[in-house]
């Protein structure tokens, strides 16, 4: 699996992971969720092409859960390692209430 190494500074430089798409130059935000919750953070999962060489990839980040409350973004400290991600379409099957029939 092709992976990339970012420091925190070169992600802030194209707006990974809060200011995508909003200056020249920034990265395009393609898929973002939310993975986990703490007790005072949450987690993410983010997806972006990178402006640089056109590639997707994925990173995962942490936000706080108040405005008071502080963590680190990065779960790494000076290298945070991207893995190169590409589309694939894929069908799920999920199960629904089945609905009612008439009677005769």
């Amino acid at each position: 699996m092709p992976t990339r190494t970012f420091t925190p500074d070169q992600l802030d430089e194209i707006g990974v992971p809060h200011e995508l798409g909003d200056f020249d130059g920034a990265a395009t935000e393609l898929h973002r969720e939310q993975t986990d919750t703490r007790r005072w953070s949450s987690t993410h999962w983010l997806v972006f092409r990178a402006p640089d060489d056109g590639k997707a990839y994925g990173v995962t980040y942490q936000r706080p859960l108040t405005e008071h409350q502080e963590c680190d973004r990065w779960f790494g400290d000076d290298e945070i390692v991207a893995t190169e991600m590409e589309q694939h379409q894929v069908t799920v099957t999920r199960w629904k209430p089945a609905q009612d029939s008439p009677t005769d």
